[in-house]
């Protein structure tokens, strides 16, 4: 008798695995599955959230987007603008001139970086000095700075007044480490990049900073212009601007002056008058 029940007892351990049996047992794998498929279910939530939000409000934007895609909810795109100032040995260098705009990133020889990407590819982290600099063909690094065009400053060049310079970046004022090219443009940055001598007061505001209340192509800006009349097919060739391109003495539209003869009649006056159109 005794015999047997100790065979039952072993039968039951074997068919349990040695352990406590199958109703006792708590489903640990099953409950660490069900946490992690919640957790991601809310983060996917919340970044629809915040994605549909930054859509539909656009100073919320965190980094400059491109226009929406067909299909896609229409949103025109981030127009953002940053100031910039290139310093070598004492003094800055004129402003880059340059018509390329082939990612949305470019200049209107204003010293200022307009941003508004055309695709994702120079948008959000994408958008980066690195990009404008390739635009516009200024040559960067670390350890030198050349505009197109001039003399390439390279770190242990000498000044004219005798010193060796080094290549200095400041971002808001802040100096920054590291390579220009990645920094991560934001709307009304002020970017500085100086070649310069030990114990050089560097300015920290590029000369164009004011231009960043005084745009030519911002909706509600002082400096924008709006022609009274454009012909269709006129005007800027970048992408975006509003600038127009019509320039004074423009004599289209305009009468001609009369002036009185001797007899009393009226006859055309070899002169017109003109009405010189808007210029940006």
């Amino acid at each position: 008798m005794g015999k047997a029940s100790s065979n039952k007892k072993v039968a039951r351990a074997a068919s349990t695995g040695g352990g406590r049996t199958a109703r006792g047992a708590r489903p640990w794998g099953w409950y660490g599955a069900m946490a992690v498929v919640v957790l991601l279910g809310s983060l996917v939530i919340v970044t629809s959230r915040n994605d549909r939000q930054a859509a539909s409000n656009p100073l919320k934007s965190a980094k400059p987007r491109p226009p929406s895609l067909p299909g896609q909810k229409q949103f025109g795109g981030d127009h953002w603008h940053a100031a910039l100032g290139i310093y070598a040995c004492g003094e800055f260098l004129p402003n880059v001139q340059s018509d390329k705009d082939p990612r949305g990133i470019h200049t209107h020889g204003d010293g200022v970086m307009h941003i508004h990407p055309f695709t994702k590819a120079s948008s959000g982290r994408n958008a980066t000095f690195g990009v404008y600099a390739d635009t516009v063909g200024i040559k960067v690094s670390g350890s030198h700075v050349q505009v197109p065009g001039g003399k390439n400053y390279r770190n242990g060049d000498t000044c004219p007044d005798g010193k060796k310079g080094s290549m200095k970046v400041f971002l808001n004022g802040d100096e920054q480490q590291g390579d220009p090219k990645k920094i991560r443009m934001r709307d009304r940055d002020k970017l500085v990049i100086a070649f310069a001598t030990p114990g050089a007061d560097v300015p920290k505001d590029p000369p164009s900073a004011s231009e960043l209340d005084n745009l030519n192509d911002v909706p509600g800006s002082p400096g924008l212009t709006v022609p009274s009349s454009v012909p269709e097919g006129t005007g800027s060739t970048l992408p975006g601007d509003t600038t127009p391109s019509t320039t004074p003495g423009d004599t289209s539209g305009t009468t001609a002056a009369t002036t009185p003869s001797t007899t009393g009649a009226t006859t055309p006056s070899t002169t017109r008058a003109t009405t010189p159109s808007s210029s940006p």
